[in-house]
């Protein structure tokens, strides 16, 4: 997908599954994206910032980390791109957690690459 200007939109994805991230770039490259991929929860936000990106893609369950924290680390520090959070399992801590966070959504894994691009197309749409 290119914007205005013709470039590239870039995704940040975080997801530790190096098999399933290689799916969603090889998805994502052959539709105009750029994917950027951490296998982590980035510790400094000063990396997810200068990435510059679109929207974000990011596994809840990862390791030394989650999902849902590494959002509102985000969100206190200014970096407010639509985020769709990938996960198997979504339990009561975690939903608790996630209530309230704005311009997030969630999917649930297994997915299909078409339908985590259509609900990217929805989250990247402006507010009416």
């Amino acid at each position: 997908m290119l914007n205005d200007t013709h470039e590239r939109r870039t995704i940040l994805v975080v997801e530790d599954d190096s098999v399933l991230y290689e799916a969603i770039r090889l998805h994502f490259d052959r539709n105009g994206w750029k994917c950027e991929w951490f296998d982590h929860a980035p510790a400094n936000m000063d990396e997810v910032r200068e990435l510059r990106a679109d929207a974000g893609l990011i596994d809840v369950n990862l390791p030394a980390g989650n999902g849902i924290d590494l959002i509102k680390y985000m969100r206190a520090d200014g970096i407010d791109f639509p985020v769709i959070v990938m996960t198997g399992y979504i339990g009561a801590a975690e939903q608790a957690r996630a209530s309230g966070i704005a311009n997030m959504q969630v999917l649930m894994k297994p997915f299909d690459l078409r339908n985590l691009q259509d609900k990217l197309s929805q989250a990247m749409k402006p507010a009416a």
